[in-house]
């Protein structure tokens, strides 16, 4: 195309700013260090497989049940002197998938009986200090029911039980479960040679090992292999009230929720709804959080087509932030949710006058424009006339029906979309000066 014939911006649309302009110091995060792909050799292959590249080097243990509880409450010296667990669970993956006890019941029953039961798989962070990558919710039960904190129930081969606690099993039955073993696989730290490679190599034998089960949420795998400070702020910040509620996430979630239908109905969500619910247990509110942060650094190598792999890249960077910066992120992250929560409500997140349904297309660039520089300044102005900034982005919704529908996820929708909501709060702060 001619520099003569070059399509023109529309009127009163704003040139795209550079991608890193908004970026605070230090919180660019590089994605530039992938190395373009060449056809190996047979011979090149040999060798590196010789080498022992890309080689997973574990090591089995078998743990006595009657010392799992023990093991789990085991303290060892921490970095600065701090006593820190030596096998680590994760307690927030623990609160959303609890076990209930009639499943915990079972577990006991197998054990009863001598059934087989899967190894659990750890991962050796330091010398002899550990992480359980699965099997949590096995050890979980072990170690509840050996400290007594639930009765037997529901058993289906040994119903004489119910009721029971460890504590007040016939001796002879006591003895019986006591000589039984858990297995488990250990990958050791000699497998990686860096975090990013160990990070990378967590994530695929996590993902490996639960294929044959239900299937994880990105962030359920993200929250168990690439834990850190920015993951830690994600779950903290996804509890906001404010947020929970435009999306219609319980404000105090049951960690044994039943199952839901698949389908939910166009509802308001001032109420907790079924779609809320299946987001906390699949912790999809933790990565919402995530994606605002990561956001801010889409560019049209990694867009939202390739959200995943992006997501997994920012976190594995973002763990390294300084706490200053993570401090910035968390007033940034609250006052841009109070901000949409005073103006829009439980509505903020769904395309106004058409669905009554939150939705990522339009949570991310609301967010994204909310926080950024043009808007921040004329928050309290907005809030004073939020019912004219609720009419232009109304109406810009409906002129733009398609790209705030269906699946446009290419960098060139999320500019557009960007765009869109940048010029309809640019008109609603225009008309609050008037």
């Amino acid at each position: 195309m001619t520099k003569g014939n070059q399509k023109k911006p529309a009127a009163g649309a704003k040139t795209q700013q550079p991608a890193a302009s908004h970026l605070l110091k230090g919180e660019k995060v590089s994605f530039d260090d992938d190395v373009a792909e060449k056809k190996v050799s047979d011979e090149e292959l040999n060798s590196r497989y010789a080498k022992g590249e890309i080689r997973i080097v574990t090591e089995q243990a078998r743990y006595p049940l009657a010392g799992i509880l023990k093991m789990l409450e085991e303290k060892i010296d921490g970095e600065g002197g701090e006593k820190e667990f030596r096998y680590k669970l994760d307690p927030e993956y623990q609160r959303r998938h609890r076990w209930s006890v009639e499943r915990k019941s079972r577990l006991i029953e197998s054990f009863l009986m001598n059934v087989p039961v899967p190894p659990v798989f750890l991962y050796e962070r330091e010398l002899a200090r550990f992480e359980v990558m699965d099997g949590r919710q096995r050890l979980t039960a072990l170690s509840d029911f050996y400290a007594d904190k639930f009765e037997l129930t529901g058993l289906q081969y040994w119903s004489d039980l119910d009721g029971r606690t460890y504590s007040t099993l016939p001796s002879k039955v006591k003895d019986g479960i006591d000589r039984r073993y858990i297995s488990s696989i250990i990958l050791l730290k000699e497998t990686a040679a860096t975090e990013e490679q160990a990070a990378m190599l967590k994530k695929m034998v996590f993902e490996r090992l639960n294929s044959g089960g239900v299937k994880l949420g990105s962030q359920e795998t993200r929250n168990a292999v690439y834990g850190g400070p920015l993951n830690s702020l994600c779950l903290a910040l996804s509890e906001n009230e404010s947020f929970r509620r435009m999306w219609g996430i319980p404000l105090d979630p049951s960690p044994e929720e039943k199952e839901t239908d698949e389908e939910e109905a166009d509802e308001a969500v001032d109420e907790p709804t079924k779609a809320g619910t299946r987001m906390f247990e699949k912790m999809e509110d933790v990565e919402l959080v995530l994606r605002f942060f990561a956001y801010r650094q889409i560019t049209s190598k990694f867009n939202l087509n390739k959200i995943s792999e992006f997501l997994d890249r920012f976190i594995m960077g973002g763990n390294s932030f300084a706490p200053t910066l993570l401090a910035k992120y968390k007033a940034m992250f609250e006052a841009t949710v109070a901000f949409l929560w005073e103006v829009l409500g439980t509505e903020a997140f769904t395309v106004l006058g058409s669905s009554k349904r939150p939705t990522k297309i339009v949570y991310d660039p609301l967010m994204f424009v909310a926080n950024s520089a043009d808007v921040v300044p004329h928050r309290a102005k907005l809030v004073a006339k939020k019912a004219v900034l609720r009419d232009e982005l109304e109406a810009m919704y409906k002129t733009n029906h398609e790209l705030f529908s269906g699946r446009r996820t290419n960098f060139k929708d999320t500019q557009d979309r960007n765009r869109c909501v940048s010029e309809a709060f640019a008109a609603a702060i225009t008309k609050t000066k008037q």
